[in-house]
């Protein structure tokens, strides 16, 4: 008997949000389709916040992966948590389980966070690095190779596939197909001229946008600490925050209603004494 899969699946989150968005919008002043718009974002984030994310192919950063080789090539890690992650390969906790996810994609740590044999193999160096490592890449994104013969494809046709397959939005399957073509040319396999060309347009747009982003905007260091930590949801009428923990995503959940009959009985009140005052 076939296991049934506890992912949500795309069109799971657009029928859960637009039923949500249906009855919100009844006691809400906001649209329902800006009201599904915001839920589906606030889903996918919780999803990827609680490690929903492990079955989807990492499309975060390369960097990141560079300070890990490095690390294991200068000593042994025994366990790759969180806590580790954030001391010593990448600081904002959400970021640091994107890139746990990841490495769980790769199948290079397990879901405790242990390193499995993989991760060990790829303590060495030069050839040998990279023999073990294509190994990883083939076994990783196997079904990504059965589909698609890197050699000759168009940089469309893999982002469409993370698209169709993993339900990424447009940027995020750029971004996949980016680092895909990065763990490529690091496990020293053949990937087509387009592909390698798209890499490194992207590259060159990412930082063009990060100069413009430096120049139009400078956010406080609180800001940005505030923002690390806390997830928002955000319609024309109002928006609140929760704490990107496990704990306060179903203690939020819980108190949704609460906050619907806050704001009726809110609205209420003001519908109340405009017309007492005209």
């Amino acid at each position: 008997m076939k296991r049934k899969s506890k992912r949500t699946h795309a069109s799971d989150k657009d029928e859960i949000s637009r039923r949500l968005a249906e009855q919100l919008s009844e006691r809400i002043n906001s649209s329902p389709e800006e009201i599904q718009k915001g839920v589906k974002n606030f889903i996918e984030s919780s999803e990827e916040l609680l490690g929903g994310a492990k079955d989807k192919p990492p499309y975060r950063r390369e960097p990141w992966y560079e300070k890990l080789f490095e690390i294991i090539h200068q000593r042994s890690i025994p366990k790759l948590s969180l806590e580790f992650i954030r001391h010593n390969i990448i600081s904002a906790r959400s970021e640091a389980y994107k890139f746990r996810n990841g490495l769980r994609f790769l199948d290079l740590i397990d879901n405790k966070g242990y390193p499995t044999e993989k991760l060990n193999k790829l303590r060495v160096t030069g050839q040998e690095f990279t023999k073990n490592f294509e190994k990883v890449i083939r076994s990783a994104y196997s079904d990504l190779f059965r589909t698609i013969i890197v050699e000759r494809a168009e940089p469309e046709s893999l982002i469409n596939y993370m698209i169709e397959r993993y339900g990424y939005s447009r940027p995020l399957g750029e971004e996949a197909t980016v680092l895909f073509t990065y763990f490529c040319s690091k496990a020293g396999l053949t990937i087509s001229p387009q592909l390698a060309n798209f890499k490194a347009k992207a590259k060159k747009t990412a930082r063009k946008t990060g100069e413009r982003k430096r120049v139009s905007k400078k956010w406080p260091e609180e800001k940005r600490e505030f923002d690390e930590h806390f997830a928002t949801l955000s319609f024309d009428d109002f928006s609140f925050r929760v704490k990107k923990e496990a704990a306060a995503i179903k203690f939020a959940r819980s108190q949704v209603n609460a906050l619907l009959d806050y704001l009726t009985e809110k609205l209420t009140k003001e519908k109340t004494t405009r017309t007492l005052e005209l």
